[in-house]
């Protein structure tokens, strides 16, 4: 709150600055204006038309610091004073319209400071619609002043072209000043000329200059909002990727049993039999059990761990964690008689054909049920691991991104696929993947033998 105010404090002292420098800008210019008609005086006294363009620029720079100076006072107090709070933009266009051409006329009326209200209105209400799309893009204070001070500078030059004088546009003194002097040196096209050639480069300037801030600032919030989904997307991934290792936690848990049971039932038969050599031989049997849990337990800890194993002691493995309970998949498995030893990390290569599995059960399909056929085949390199289902298949286009971590085709965590190919290759293996659309898709998983 005390943040808030102490904000307001100083937006209303730096409103009242620019409304006091605009409203006293002729006192403050009076030698600036006496320069401009000595310039009309001498552009008569020598003929010279070029003198005259360098009256008329001058009035224009500071007819345009008057009205800018009162546009930017005025916009601060209506639009930033509410320290967040502000007006829907038709009343704020409204109000700060009313303001401006307010203090104009006081400063006229009281300060006999003239002022051209048909080209100050058309200016005031491009820089209001200029200065709308800029806040409410939130640009900064210094963008909104660049931009007006140009629309503003830019409409002040149709105060010196004689074609607009029917049209009430150039009636206060200095520019009939400015025009009667064009006449009198037959300068009227010259003048014209000018106007149009300082408007035309200077409104599209505005433009362009508001243009360009848009886009940088439409470009900073795009950047930040990529960075905040790329914030949520990796979060995403950690919670996933926390999720999967809890998986594998719990298919460890599961595996421990079997020795830690064994150890359990030798240990209970030592403390009850007399002879050495079954004493022996239950001994031996806990130290395999125990050899076996460490094992296991190197295998997740260390992606880099590998054991010689059968074929089907991973087969096994897998088999035991198959997801059946669903009715309406039906999966066929079929096993060679012949398999080779391999050498692989059992637990993260067991978890990433799971994966596999897992991606074909969850495939979307247009079929009455889903088949998916599950084979284990060798050949005198390896094993051959080949997943199949009958899904709706997934388009070559999408296929080029199917191993890209976090991209995925049915709406899943798009990180199982990634997993199984970085193990498959850790354990020099690899992956391929065939599908075509409407008919299913083929992952083969290749680990060689040893």
């Amino acid at each position: 709150m005390i943040e808030c105010n102490i904000k307001k404090y100083k937006i209303f002292i730096l409103a009242s600055i620019l409304l006091v420098i605009g409203l006293s800008n002729s006192f403050i210019t009076q030698g600036a204006w006496f320069e401009i008609i000595f310039k009309i005086r001498k552009a008569i006294e020598v003929g010279d038309s070029g003198i005259l363009i360098l009256a008329a620029a001058s009035m224009s720079f500071l007819y345009a610091m008057q009205s800018t100076f009162l546009f930017l006072g005025s916009i601060l107090i209506v639009y930033y004073g509410k320290c967040g709070m502000f007006f829907n933009k038709l009343e704020a266009f409204s109000i700060s319209f009313v303001i401006v051409i307010f203090l104009h006329m006081i400063s006229w009326l009281i300060f006999d400071i003239p002022w051209e209200p048909v080209t100050t209105i058309f200016s005031l209400i491009i820089a209001l619609i200029a200065f709308q799309k800029l806040f409410f893009e939130r640009n900064g204070f210094l963008h909104i002043s660049i931009v007006s001070i140009q629309v503003f500078f830019a409409f002040q030059w149709l105060n010196i072209m004689p074609m607009f004088s029917p049209y009430y546009i150039g009636k206060s003194d200095i520019p009939c000043s400015i025009k009667i002097a064009g006449m009198y040196l037959k300068a009227e096209s010259v003048l014209n000329f000018t106007g149009f050639a300082f408007f035309i480069p200077f409104i599209f300037s505005a433009f362009v200059t508001a243009a360009l801030f848009i886009s940088h600032i439409v470009n900073i919030k795009i950047i930040r909002e990529n960075y905040k989904k790329e914030n949520e997307i990796q979060s995403m991934k950690a919670k996933v990727l926390e999720n999967r290792i809890l998986k594998e936690v719990k298919s460890l848990v599961h595996d421990l049993k079997t020795p830690l049971v064994t150890i359990q039932g030798l240990n209970s038969l030592i403390a009850v039999t007399q002879n050495e050599k079954k004493l022996q031989e239950y001994s031996e049997r806990i130290e395999g059990a125990a050899s076996k849990m460490s094992e296991m337990i190197s295998s997740f800890l260390y992606d880099t761990s590998k054991q010689k194993l059968h074929t089907s002691e991973l087969i096994s493995y897998i088999r035991a964690q198959l997801p059946l309970e669903d009715d309406s998949i039906k999966i066929d498995i079929k096993i060679a008689d012949v398999l080779p030893y391999i050498c692989v990390n059992k637990i993260r290569v067991a978890r990433a054909v799971i994966n596999i599995l897992e991606n074909a059960i969850v495939a979307p399909y247009k079929c009455t049920y889903k088949h998916i056929d599950f084979e284990v085949r060798s050949d005198d390199r390896g094993i051959y691991i080949i997943v199949k289902d009958n899904g709706i298949g997934i388009k070559e286009s999408e296929l080029k991104k199917i191993f890209e971590i976090g991209y995925s085709t049915n709406k899943t965590s798009g990180l199982g696929l990634p997993f199984a190919k970085q193990v498959i290759e850790d354990n020099e293996g690899t992956i391929e993947i065939i599908s075509e659309v409407d008919k299913g898709t083929v992952v083969i998983v290749f680990l060689p033998e040893i």
